[in-house]
């Protein structure tokens, strides 16, 4: 079994208090369940930019040591967990940034990096005037499994989850910051929807980490969730800032798609050109 949990919370205060509610939230979890294997925290959960200007002055830079980044790695050392805190901010030279996930091993060294690949340019945004795709799958090999990163607008493209389940992806994660409000209409079925679907055409559990509260004009609504690879929810957040649960076991996966075997019965010799 594969013990997971959800740290639910949002970038609603200042970059300092939202870090102490991370820091709040992975403890409590570490007490609730210590056989805790990887926890999980929503995109931008410690710190939204609110604008080009911002995000590039609070980006981080991999390259140099970064209190926040150290900090982290201290923590999944300290308790024993791997660790996905989020989405921040990352420089990729002088004028842009990228949206990235660091997963963190038990030990605190750092296993993988992804950078948001599907850049959010609808609706009256446009991600991509400040941000830089990512170019690359990002497959994480753990002690328990091999991890495959999405990131919020990465769940509308099918291809991506499906390409890191054929890569050997055995638990799909995506950290989120999906809003219900305006400018957007509500989109709290599509989140379910999504989430639910990912997990089932890949018969693949499916871990959501969406923020909650009120985050510049924007209004994530919550609804962090775990779902398995029949696409039930197995897990989903009851509250505000909470702490989700749940117990993967990869054997009945593998019996899953073995019984309803779609990965054998795949036709990529007609559709895939």
């Amino acid at each position: 079994m594969i013990h997971i949990a959800i740290g639910q919370c949002g970038s609603t205060g200042t970059a300092e208090e939202n870090q102490q509610e991370m820091e709040r939230l992975l403890l409590q979890a570490v007490e609730e369940d210590p056989k805790l294997d990887l926890m999980v925290f929503p995109e931008y959960c410690r710190y939204t930019p609110a604008s080009r200007a911002d995000a590039l002055d609070c980006a981080i830079s991999l390259e140099d040591p970064d209190p926040f980044i150290d900090r982290m790695r201290e923590l999944a050392r300290t308790y024993g967990v791997c660790l996905i805190p989020g989405s921040f901010p990352e420089r990729a030279g002088e004028r842009k940034v990228c949206n990235t996930v660091l997963t963190i091993g038990r030990d605190g060294e750092i296993l993988g990096k992804y950078q948001k690949i599907h850049l959010f340019d609808a609706a009256g945004y446009q991600e991509s005037s400040y941000m830089q795709a990512g170019d690359a799958l990002c497959l994480v090999d753990t002690d328990f499994g091999r991890v495959g990163v999405l990131v919020c607008y990465d769940l509308r493209f099918p291809e991506l989850a499906r390409s890191l389940c054929l890569q050997g992806a055995e638990l799909l994660v995506c950290p989120a910051q999906f809003p219900c409000g305006q400018p957007l209409p509500a989109r709290v079925d599509d989140w379910d929807l999504l989430i639910r679907s990912t997990a089932l055409t890949n018969l693949t559990y499916t871990v959501g980490a969406n923020q909650f509260g009120i985050v510049r004009r924007d209004a994530p609504f919550g609804r962090s969730c775990v779902a398995d690879p029949r696409g039930t929810v197995i897990a989903a957040a009851s509250g505000r800032n909470c702490v989700v649960h749940a117990m993967l076991d990869l054997d009945y996966q593998r019996e899953v798609q073995k019984n309803l075997a779609s990965w054998n019965n795949r036709r990529p010799d007609v559709y895939c050109h």
